[in-house]
């Protein structure tokens, strides 16, 4: 490359120096030339990053080359560490997280990749793990049908997820959302508390005379990885036990409009049944988050008369009561 460089440079003065007729053609040549010999490389680099934001499959983004030039424009913004959590600032309510512990997560973490889908691309679930995974999250819902409803997911426009109902904990008076529906609201205030990545259908790609052509929509196996946002000290629980990671843009601001919530996670696909469990919990803790509800400590389950909250979300007195939950006023 060096030594081909060199010698288009060297012609080029050679032309200035000693104009004829036939450098006159090399003149306009070797400029093209090196042109593309610089950007080739860049071109194949793109179309390989391109390629690779398809693979991803469905998300948030549409699968169209605007839209990867606009996850390519987000990582500018990405965090610099997907394993800290968020800090634990004097305003966040309720007080307290969610989760006590959680058991170890065996083995490395598994290799994520993305924003805009953001997906886990290795040990992935069975299909027979992934349907115990998704009954348990219809099972939770039909458990708590006044508190939870279930739905398409508001971040991702598809693939199943869990909703808090709006009229359960509502804000305290002295914070800077009194009109919003949930405690911490999620993605324009719908109350999402998880979403399961999927199985999904999306086009088969191909190259065609340079050209990338949809043949056909085939099935493609996701990662039975989930996004929920929790509770800064859960986030802490999760990422130490090795249960997940922090998403790439979670509290970024781009012109002054927040992209994520600062404690939204991946949390991994689990691996064996009795990791199933261990989801399940952190999926709990992610309605504590949005909504204050404890799932745990519910003592009529399905019904409309109370709700018993024995966690502490700080230093608050349980005062109404509201379709079927305690809630709380300071």
């Amino acid at each position: 490359m060096a030594a081909i460089l060199a010698h288009g440079a060297g012609n080029l003065i050679e032309i200035h120096i000693n104009p004829t007729s036939s450098s006159k053609l090399s003149y306009l040549l070797y400029p093209g030339l090196l042109i593309t010999i610089l950007l080739l490389p860049a071109y194949r680099f793109v179309l390989k990053d391109y390629h690779a934001f398809l693979a991803l499959g469905p998300g948030g983004t549409p699968k169209t080359f605007l839209g990867y030039l606009r996850v390519s424009y987000l990582r500018l913004f990405t965090i610099s560490d997907p394993f800290r959590p968020p800090s634990l600032a004097e305003t966040v309510f309720p007080t307290n997280g969610y989760l006590r512990q959680l058991p170890q997560r065996s083995g490395p973490r598994p290799t994520v990749a993305g924003i805009a889908p953001h997906r886990q691309l290795n040990q992935k679930c069975t299909a027979e793990l992934h349907h115990l995974l998704r009954d348990g999250l219809h099972k939770l819902a039909a458990a708590f049908p006044s508190l939870i409803r279930k739905g398409s997911s508001c971040f991702e426009k598809h693939g199943l997820a869990l909703f808090l109902s709006a009229c359960t904990q509502s804000a305290p008076p002295d914070t800077t959302y009194p009109s919003f529906s949930h405690l911490n609201p999620t993605c324009q205030d719908t109350g999402e508390i998880c979403h399961l990545h999927a199985m999904v259908s999306r086009p088969d790609y191909q190259t065609s005379n340079g050209r990338l052509i949809a043949t056909d929509h085939l099935w493609y196996p996701k990662d039975s990885s989930m996004h929920l946002t929790l509770h800064p000290l859960d986030v802490s629980i999760v990422i130490s036990a090795g249960w997940g990671e922090r998403h790439p843009l979670a509290g970024k601001y781009v012109h002054g409009k927040e992209l994520l919530p600062s404690g939204f996670v991946m949390v991994y696909a689990p691996r064996e049944e009795s990791q199933i469990e261990t989801v399940m919990e952190i999926v709990k803790a992610g309605a504590w988050w949005v909504g204050g509800v404890d799932l745990a400590n519910a003592n009529d389950i399905g019904g409309e008369d109370e709700v018993h909250q024995e966690r502490d979300l700080g230093k608050l007195d349980f005062k109404r009561e509201r379709c079927g939950v305690l809630t709380v006023v300071r």
